[in-house]
């Protein structure tokens, strides 16, 4: 009994043993799989780690860089190599402004033309609900496919639009606040003025509207009716532009179809008469202001569309424009408008040689215009749409060399002073 049980306990003990003894065998097999588990998971967030510091390559694999969109990049960085050498090269910024861009704005207005509404207005209208249906749709595309290519696939189209404003400012409009100064093309000697001389330049227009306000008929008010549509408006200043254009070097000109603002009563608010939008091509004129700045507006807002994209030297242009056309009207606007800021900067130099040029010289139905005008603006003069406009406007002109900001516009006697004085 002693040795069967003597034998039954070693067969136990080395039952034990045999099981004891695969007890660390298999931990040891457990412990390599984690261990190699482990391995690999660290490679995978070191390999994860590895894409987040190189966004390019993450953007590539997502599928951003299509080839529609590599190209628009190619484009995106030369329109930035032009407008630098621009900054830095008045002769490459005419040569660029003349030639190449003018191509591009030549062709923007076309394609826009064919637009019987401005077609910027339409997008700036429609804004917020394309802002609002593209944020709504692409949300609940992301949340139903988290892959990040249906994340650049959304993303895509946000900067391609961004994309193509940047590259059509700095190829088509940019480069032009950059060429030779409009005084230097009409060969004449811009210096700052005296007080004298602005009266001296205010009397020369004074006498001109009284050469051609005869024609002219004026309501109740005192303010000048056009005596034509709109639609006729655009070719007669057309015409004029041409005739102008075919005797200067310096600028090119296009037949090109000015839109009517359709919200030009509001827009009236924020005190702009008229713009230019570089990224459709299109001149737009606010229709609620007074007639007689309608075709001085309009020849302003061409003279961007030609590459004058100083304020002072697009409003000379429009005055050179205006007063050089066959039509009575156009003309009258010319010289009111240059005669409105002649005075404004007279009142603020020396007031009494202001009040000399309004009682003895301005022709009374001028002076009742802007009386009118007057009364017309204050509804809109102070607004804070004006403010907001006026500084997002300053702060824009100074960004492209323009240290004067929205006061540049006035800047324009100065021209004048310098066209007369020679």
């Amino acid at each position: 009994m002693e040795s069967r049980d003597k034998e039954i306990n070693e067969v136990a003990e080395n039952d034990f043993v045999t099981e004891e003894s695969t007890i660390p065998a298999e931990d040891s097999v457990s412990q390599e799989d984690v261990h190699t588990e482990v391995s690999e998971s660290e490679n995978c967030e070191s390999s994860d780690k590895k894409k987040s510091k190189n966004p390019f390559k993450r953007m590539a694999e997502g599928g951003l860089f299509t080839t529609p969109f590599k190209v628009l990049c190619i484009c995106f960085v030369a329109s930035i190599v032009v407008y630098i050498i621009s900054r830095f090269s008045s002769g490459f910024a005419e040569f660029w402004t003349i030639y190449p861009a003018q191509f591009i704005r030549l062709i923007l207005a076309k394609l826009t033309g064919w637009f019987h509404f401005s077609l910027a207005e339409s997008v700036i209208v429609c804004l917020p609900i394309i802002a609002i249906a593209y944020i709504v749709a692409s949300s609940v595309s992301t949340n139903r496919d988290q892959s990040s290519k249906n994340f650049y696939r959304w993303l895509r189209p946000l900067f391609s639009v961004v994309l193509v404003i940047l590259t059509l400012f700095f190829s088509a409009f940019g480069p032009a606040y950059n060429r030779y100064k409009l005084a230097d093309n009409l060969g004449i000697e811009q210096n700052a003025v005296s007080p004298e001389e602005l009266y001296a330049t205010a009397k020369i227009v004074s006498r001109n509207v009284y050469d051609n306000i005869e024609s002219i008929r004026f309501d109740d008010n005192g303010s000048s009716v056009m005596p034509y549509s709109y639609k006729e408006l655009v070719e007669k200043v057309n015409d004029a532009f041409e005739k102008y254009a075919s005797e200067s070097d310096y600028i090119a000109h296009f037949d090109s179809t000015p839109k009517a603002i359709a919200l030009s009563e509001p827009m009236t608010y924020t005190h702009i008469s008229g713009v230019y939008t570089f990224m459709t091509g299109e001149s737009n004129v606010n229709t609620n202001y007074p007639d007689f700045l309608m075709p001085f507006t309009m020849a302003h807002e061409m003279a961007h569309q030609r590459g004058i994209a100083r304020e002072d030297e697009a409003n000379f242009v429009a005055f050179l424009v205006c007063i050089g056309s066959d039509d009575d009207y156009i003309r009258y606007s010319g010289y009111a408008n240059m005669a409105n800021y002649l005075n404004s900067a007279l009142s603020k130099a020396n007031n009494e040689l202001h009040k000399d040029i309004v009682y003895n010289y301005m022709p009374k139905a001028l002076l009742k215009e802007f009386i009118a005008y007057s009364d017309f603006f204050d509804k809109y003069r102070d607004s804070v749409a004006s403010t907001v406009t006026g500084t997002v406007n300053n702060a824009f002109l100074q960004s492209q060399g323009q240290q004067a900001g929205t006061k540049s516009y006035g800047l324009v006697v100065d021209l004048a002073v310098a066209y007369y004085k020679d």
